[in-house]
This record gives C-alpha cells, structure tokens and sequence, in this order.
C-alpha cells in the first residue's frame, strides 16, 4: 500500500509540473517601444553654422543597446525625396581653432583649415543629427520629414515620418550697441548726444565683406580718407577686429574683408580691459558742428557701437550720428 501510494504521488507531481509548465508562455527578449519621440522636434537647422547637434531620441523604456539608421529625407509640403541633403558641398573645415590675437594673416589661418566636400549632416546610430557649415546650401525655410530605422535585441521596426526639421537663417547680427558723446575742445564735461542709429544690411548672401559708413543727421558721409574719421586714443577701431585683411578706405566708407563668420570672430582686450566688440571714432571739431540745442561749444562728436555679424556675406553698417552736420572744409 505504501508503494502504491508512493507512485500516485510522484504521477500527481508530474502531471501538476506539467499543468504549470504547459500554461507558461516563452516570455520575448527584449522591448522595443512604439512610443519612441524626438525630444526636440520640430527641428530646426540654422543654416551655416558649423556645428549643430540635436537632442538623442528618447527610448520609452526599449531595450538597449539600440541603433538608428536613417532612411529616408523628405521634403514635407511634395513629398519629394530631399536630393539637397544628399549632394556634397564645399566647406572649410577648421584642423584648429583661430586665434586673432596670434592668426593675423590670412597664411596663418589657411595653415588651420582646408577646403573640402561635405554632405550637410552626419546622421549618428543614436540617432541624433549633426549639422555642418553646408547647410548654408541648403534652400531657405523648407520643412522636411523624414523616416528612421530602429534595431535592437528585440527586433527591428521602421518609424515613418517621426519628426520634421525646417532650415532657418541664425540671428545675423548680435551684440548691436551704440553711443555718441561731444567733447568740447576747451576740456569741459562731455555731453551726452542721444540716441544713434544704427542700421545693419545684407546686401548679398555670397563673400565676407562689411561696409562702414559713418555720417551726419542727414545721411550725409564723413570722409575717412582725408581726416575726418579718426582713432580715439588707445580705444579700439574697426581695423582692431579686422586681423586677416587690411581695411580699404573710400570717401565715404571703410570696407574690410572679413574672412570668417561671425564677425568680428572674438572680443578685444588691451591693457586689461574688455572692450567686448566695440569700436570708438571721433569727428574733429573742424569737421562737424551739433544743434545749437545741445550745447553752443566747440568740440568733437565720439561715436561708438558695437556689433556681430553671424553669418558670411556682404553687409553694409550705416552708423548715423544725432545732432550733427558734416562740415566740409
């Protein structure tokens, strides 16, 4: 009786091992969300700038390791596969960064850089973008959607269209300041002279190029040729930020080549001061005279201003002085 009993109890424990593992389904390995986002999107692409690199997807609990691949480029309003981001174009591409305090020569800076082919991005396995400077060939606030191709121990699913990216132009011109003050020539406090315009044009997309032009209240141009645009003692100028090439000076206007974007490309210091990236001239008394509502005195009107340009081409900075009338001698 005890063996028959024995044998019921090992038959029940297999049949109960049975029960349990017949209703046990294989669990998968791994997971691979449906929920994965762009955390950053919509994207936008600043066109020109060297470096631009967007956030990583976010995984919605999938399983790592996880790679992206890029499938497809699209533009957003035809549905045309986007060939503008597939073409290479010619960029500098920097081997080290340019110092203008040592780089003051247009050989020294191409010692630094070299001219080469690029795509406008490089998409990574992680799924982040990485803009470059050949975006700046790219067309001019097109919105794009594109598809991407995840991997990881669970599978492999396509995501269509899972955010858009629209190329944008950067701000042009940052750190705008101006000022203007009269110093009379007899050595009394200076007066201040109100507001200054300051204007900021780009006249054409393609060189590197800012044209200054300093002038009365009637839009009328100092001549920096001939004296009637000068330094201010040890304070900075326009050549100052201009290192690579020499300012060329007409009857009306400074121009200097710049070179490279953004302009001037670092603040400038002198004798342990800051100046950040203004620029101070003086008009001499004898080629200028203010509104008599500002003061009666001789002297010079000192302007000064500041501004950045952040992208290349041809710009023309008008600076336009309160209260003041050129004198032409």
């Amino acid at each position: 009786m005890s063996s028959t009993y024995n044998w019921k109890k090992i038959l029940g424990i297999t049949a109960l091992a049975g029960v349990i593992l017949g209703g046990c389904k294989k669990l998968d390995e791994g997971f691979l969300s449906e929920g994965l986002y762009v955390p950053d999107a919509p994207l936008t692409v600043q066109r020109g700038l060297a470096f631009q690199k967007t956030e990583a997807i976010l995984l919605d609990g999938s399983t790592r390791p996880i790679t992206f691949e890029l499938l497809d480029i699209r533009r957003a309003d035809n549905k045309k596969h986007a060939d503008e981001f597939f073409k290479e174009y010619p960029v500098y591409v920097y081997t080290a960064a340019i110092d203008p305090a040592i780089d003051t020569t247009i050989e020294q800076v191409n010692k630094k850089r070299a001219l080469q082919k690029l795509k406008p991005f490089t998409f990574l396995s992680s799924g982040q973008w990485v803009f470059n400077a050949a975006t700046d060939s790219l067309p001019l606030d097109v919105t794009y959607e594109y598809d991407i191709k995840v991997t990881n121990v669970a599978g492999t699913k396509i995501y269509k269209n899972i955010a858009t990216l629209t190329t944008v132009d950067p701000p042009l011109v940052t750190e705008q300041t101006t000022g203007c003050n009269f110093f009379p020539d007899d050595g009394s406090a200076t007066v201040g002279m109100g507001s200054m315009s300051m204007s900021v044009t780009r006249i054409k997309e393609s060189g590197a190029t800012v044209i200054l032009k300093i002038t009365d209240k009637d839009g009328k141009p100092f001549n920096p040729k001939t004296g009637e645009i000068i330094k201010r003692g040890d304070r900075p100028t326009f050549e100052s930020y201009a290192r690579f090439h020499p300012v060329e000076y007409t009857d009306t206007t400074m121009v200097c080549n710049f070179e490279i974007a953004p302009f001037p490309i670092a603040k400038y210091s002198a004798g342990g001061t800051n100046f950040n990236y203004l620029i101070y001239y003086r008009i001499p008394s004898d080629f200028a005279t203010v509104d008599k509502s500002l003061t009666t005195k001789i002297g010079s009107v000192n302007p000064l201003f500041a501004f950045r340009l952040m992208k290349a081409g041809t710009y023309l900075v008008e600076i336009r002085l309160p209260k003041t009338t050129r004198v032409i001698k």
